[in-house]
């Protein structure tokens, strides 16, 4: 008799990037249909807010339907001190649709990445309230205001490591990073173009120190042109995933058995 090959373990880090993390989505389902258990997710901005949901159980075309309903207004929706908006929209939709208020209570582990700006470190929480911690993580200031939470008033996690692979090392599985900010040559043609310039380039440079201590690295270069909060590109983006992570699998690229 035949015996059945065991899931091959591994971990994600996960880059944030706004829509562009949607790409999250599709190299995990083809990591899926290829036989990899995924046995913890580390996400920073996006990429924490792909990885809550994924570890809540959701399959990522279910997670691709949840992200249909964050509008752009839903975003943008609240002036806050500090920042020209806040997340609460990201909030309610993570309250409504998981079955874990906390992290610890995923069903697989999950770390999400923020900045403390009072520290000046960065955190990595695997305890604690999703829906908020989710939302910190995913503050892109001075776009979102900051969120305070225990007497720190936390930031984007990709300000300091925007694809968190060192978070997972204690997993002792192999650690595939993941990032969805190629960059390419541009050149800005206002301030507020600048300025989102000047972050993605900001996350770059920590994420290429990261990127070394992972076991395996994709690139999606299919988003490098999609504004960050385009919600009009998330089939785009969920299909570069999956045609990217094709690709490294068939060149042998993913291989972390």
């Amino acid at each position: 008799m035949a015996t059945e090959k065991a899931p091959k373990k591994i971990s994600l880090a996960l880059s944030g990037g706004g829509v562009r993390a949607v790409a999250h989505l599709g190299v995990v389902e083809v990591l899926q249909q290829q036989g990899y258990d995924i046995a913890a997710i580390a996400g920073s901005s996006g990429g924490a807010l792909a990885g809550v949901l994924l570890c809540d159980g959701y399959t990522p075309r279910e997670v691709l339907e949840i992200y249909r309903e964050l509008r752009r207004i839903d975003l943008v929706r609240h002036f806050r001190q500090g920042g020209v908006f806040a997340l609460k929209g990201i909030e309610r939709l993570l309250s409504h649709h998981l079955t874990a208020t906390h992290i610890e209570e995923l069903r697989t582990p999950c770390i999400i990445t923020a900045t403390d700006l009072t520290a000046g470190t960065i955190r990595y929480f695997d305890r604690g309230p999703i829906a908020k911690l989710a939302a910190a993580s995913s503050s892109l200031i001075p776009f979102f205001a900051p969120v305070s939470y225990e007497g720190m008033r936390l930031g984007d996690g990709g300000f300091m490591d925007n694809m968190p692979v060192r978070a997972l090392k204690a997993q002792g599985v192999p650690i595939l990073g993941i990032n969805v900010n190629a960059i390419l040559p541009q050149e800005p043609k206002n301030v507020m173009q600048t300025t989102y310039r000047a972050l993605i380039l900001m996350m770059a440079a920590n994420v290429e120190a990261s990127k070394h201590f992972a076991d395996a690295y994709l690139e999606i270069q299919g988003c490098a042109e999609m504004n960050i909060f385009d919600t009009s590109k998330l089939d785009s983006a969920f299909d570069a995933g999956r045609r990217e992570a094709e690709a490294a699998l068939k060149k042998g690229l993913l291989d972390l058995a």
